[in-house]
C-alpha cells in the first residue's frame, strides 16, 4: 500500500478509532496515544493490508486489544472515570432533556458493568452502529455468538437499570427502560 492509499483509506478511520478507544480508556490523551500506536502498527504492516477483507475491522480489533492491554497494565479499570456518581436527592430533573441525559448516563454506567466480550459487542452494535458481520470481524467471533451475547448484554443492562435506578423492577419503570434500550 502506498502512502497516498494509506492516507485515503486508513487515516479517515481516526474518529471511529478515537471514539472507540476513548470508550474503553475514558481519557482522551490515552485514547489519542492508542490510536497513534495503531497507525504506526498499520503503517508497518501496510504491505500486508491487502490480505484483509476489512482494514477497518482490523484497526478496530487492534484498538480494542491495545486498550484492554493498557487497562490490564494499569491494574485499574478506568471505565467510569468521567461519570460522576449521582444521588437521587441531589438531582432534580427540570425537563425532558435532563431526564434523557440522566438515562443515558445510567445506561453507560450499566454497560460499563458488563464483562467482555458483551461490553465490546454492545458498544460496537448499539453505540457505534456496526452490523453483526462487521462486529464478527472486529472481535473475531461467530455472528450467532455475537447475536446471543448482545441479547444477554441487553438483558443484563435492563436488569441493572431496573434494580439500581428504576424502583427495583416495577412494571411501569421496566417499560421505560425498554424504551431507552
Amino acid at each position: 500500500m502506498t502512502a497516498e492509499a494509506f492516507k485515503e483509506n486508513i487515516l479517515p478511520l481516526n474518529r471511529k478509532l478515537l471514539g472507540f478507544a476513548n470508550r474503553f480508556m475514558q481519557d482522551l490523551d490515552d485514547s489519542k496515544d492508542i490510536v497513534q500506536e495503531i497507525y504506526v502498527k498499520l503503517w508497518k504492516m501496510r504491505m500486508e493490508l491487502d490480505k484483509y477483507d476489512s482494514v477497518e475491522a482490523l484497526a478496530m480489533r487492534m484498538t480494542r486489544n491495545l486498550c484492554l492491554d493498557k487497562i490490564k497494565l494499569k491494574k485499574t479499570v478506568r471505565l467510569n472515570g468521567n461519570i460522576k456518581e449521582e444521588t437521587e436527592d441531589r438531582i432534580s430533573i427540570k425537563d425532558k432533556k435532563e431526564e434523557l441525559k440522566l438515562a443515558v448516563l445510567r445506561a453507560k454506567k450499566a454497560i460499563d458493568e458488563l464483562g467482555e466480550p458483551q461490553k465490546s459487542i454492545m458498544q460496537l452494535r448499539d453505540i457505534e452502529g456496526y452490523d453483526y458481520e462487521e462486529i464478527a470481524q472486529i472481535l473475531n467471533m461467530n455472528v450467532n455468538t455475537i447475536r446471543v451475547s448482545l441479547s444477554r448484554a441487553r438483558k443484563k443492562v435492563r436488569e441493572i437499570l431496573t434494580t439500581k435506578y428504576y424502583n427495583h423492577g416495577s412494571e411501569k419503570n421496566k417499560s421505560s427502560v425498554r424504551e431507552i434500550l
